[in-house]
């Protein structure tokens, strides 16, 4: 019976050109001044928040230069509740 999963290489390739392909669209947003949408900045909050369970990040990794290119935010939730 031949397998039907990706190879792990095929599925490395996809991460990346997706990773790449998200990187590539937040620094279009930051040069152009209109900063990142709020759907754009979920779909990439989610990407990251996805990868940071099954995938290990190594230096250079395209995941990680576009965690590197997304601002921090301080955790502090300000004002009356």
């Amino acid at each position: 019976m031949v397998s039907k999963r990706a190879t792990d290489s095929l599925l490395d390739e996809l991460h990346g050109l997706q990773a790449r392909a998200l990187l590539d669209e937040v620094r279009r947003c930051q040069a152009s001044g209109e900063g990142i949408p709020p759907a754009l900045f979920a779909q990439v909050n989610k990407f990251l928040k996805d990868n940071g369970v099954d995938r290990a990040v190594q230096p250079g990794d395209p995941t990680m230069l576009l965690a590197e290119e997304l601002p921090e935010f301080d955790n502090v939730i300000h004002g009356d509740f």
